[in-house]
């Protein structure tokens, strides 16, 4: 028997990006202004915003966009690859448009993650996987001051990420015990 429960973890973190993206989308119609209107979760955006920026900025800072778009587009996608985009999330998608951010698969990605723009990823708050990882030519070619930077930057985002994420999540709970559908 499948609980209430069962059936949001399904359809925040089961399927394909463009089926998370729509599950997305439709919690973003849904569920913007009741977060919004929480003190907590609304500073908690505002804080995660400013995360997000400084470590964006911090990985133009060391390029990343450009190596990683590079690496993307060689034989198999690199670490951006189609396969690696079955790593975003509703919760996640939802939250980048929580940010603002204007989320689309691109066309025609081929071989590459479709969320990954001409110069690099599109989300600011990016999934797990991609904020932990960092492929040998990052290691390699970063100085050791810069590598701690970013990996103190990352570690000040998914913190905060997976806390927004745990708000969303128990508010979606509380929908299905309730009885309201996903994106209803």
């Amino acid at each position: 028997m499948t609980t209430p429960n069962d059936q949001v973890m399904h359809d925040c973190y089961d399927g394909e990006p463009g089926e998370k993206l729509a599950v997305a989308r439709a919690l973003f119609a849904d569920l913007a202004g009741r977060l919004a209107a929480s003190e907590r979760f609304a500073a908690a955006l505002t804080e995660l915003r400013g995360r997000s920026e400084t470590l964006a900025a911090h990985m133009r800072a060391m390029d990343l966009g450009h190596l990683c778009t590079r690496c993307a587009a060689g034989p198999g996608g690199g670490c951006c690859s189609a396969f690696m985009a079955g790593n975003t999330d509703a919760i996640q998608i939802l939250i980048n448009l929580l940010l603002g951010v204007t989320v689309a698969e691109q066309a025609d990605s081929g071989e590459n993650c479709c969320f990954l723009g001409s110069r690099g990823c599109l989300f600011p708050v990016k999934p797990i996987f991609c904020l932990n990882y960092n492929c040998s030519h990052i290691l390699a070619g970063a100085e050791p001051g810069d590598l701690a930077t970013l990996y103190r930057h990352a570690a000040a985002v998914l913190s905060l990420q997976t806390e927004i994420e745990a708000m969303v999540l128990a508010e979606l709970r509380g929908r299905a015990k309730a009885g309201e559908a996903l994106g209803a």
